[in-house]
């Protein structure tokens, strides 16, 4: 769906405009934000203002490359994230030491970018018993049909489906 993972237009356009405005607690409170999100917020206020702007326009192809998917389809189902949890204090999962705080959750953030309404419903208990997200998502502007999806998921399921294990096939 995504020739590359846009972690890059996200981290310049969202982050940029978070450490923009947390400049004042990043200049005076750096210790009231935490470390991992207050470096990702420093990051992305170093960048030059015409690196900003082709990350922009970035976006914008991006969200039109991603437009005919949803003329043909309605809904995307796809997992939230690549691992069921992580340990108490750590913000990326060991197997993907080379993401960041914001770049391990590439299934949710390019809808983000691209305005895809999007939801999340419990498809399960994996083996470690923690739940698993499924990620719905719709086409621009049409959160309802995302909604009546999630919704009707949900109603499929027997009563106390999230405790039953969660098989992928």
């Amino acid at each position: 769906m995504f020739e590359r993972d846009p972690v890059d237009i996200w981290s310049a356009e969202f982050y940029a405009g978070a450490g923009t405005r947390l400049r004042p607690f990043l200049e005076s409170k750096r210790e009231l934000i935490d470390p991992a999100v207050a470096d990702i917020l420093e990051q992305a206020l170093r960048q030059e203002l015409r690196d900003y702007y082709d990350k922009v326009f970035e976006r914008y192809t991006l969200r039109d490359k991603l437009r005919p998917f949803f003329v043909r389809y309605d809904i995307l189902l796809s997992p939230v994230l690549p691992v069921t949890s992580l340990d108490v204090g750590k913000n990326v999962p060991d197997h993907l030491g080379d993401r960041n705080l914001v770049s391990w959750v590439y299934y949710t953030y390019p809808f983000n970018l691209t305005g895809q309404p999007a939801a999340t419903v419990c498809a399960g208990i994996a083996a470690d018993g923690m739940p698993v997200g499924l990620q719905i998502v719709g086409r621009a502007l049409w959160e309802g049909d995302v909604v009546r999806a999630a919704a009707a998921y949900e109603r499929s399921q027997p009563k106390g489906y999230n405790v039953r294990p969660f098989v992928p096939s």
